[in-house]
């Protein structure tokens, strides 16, 4: 499983400077077929710096989520470190 691309990302005005939420479509390559779908996630950054991703799947999916969920996480970690969310 991996994915392929997040696209349509948006950010939702937030008024706490650690806290920011965005929704998005994601693109995913899953054994057997490729899914799209609507996803919500908020970067929390910690005092420390530690960043906490968490994600809310706006559509079903008939995958397990754990692994999805860790996917997703390092792929927007990385995305958030080059940059490009806006």
């Amino acid at each position: 499983m991996t994915v392929l691309e997040i696209f349509d990302i948006t950010r939702k005005e937030n008024f706490i400077y650690y806290r920011r939420e965005f929704t998005a479509k994601a693109h995913i390559d899953l054994p057997g077929k490729e899914h799209s779908g609507g996803i919500e996630f908020i970067i929390e950054t910690a005092p420390t710096g530690k960043k906490d991703i968490h994600i809310t799947f706006v559509d079903s999916v008939d995958y397990p989520l754990v692994p999805l969920m860790l996917t997703l996480k390092e792929y927007i970690l990385n995305m958030d470190r080059k940059g490009s969310l806006p």
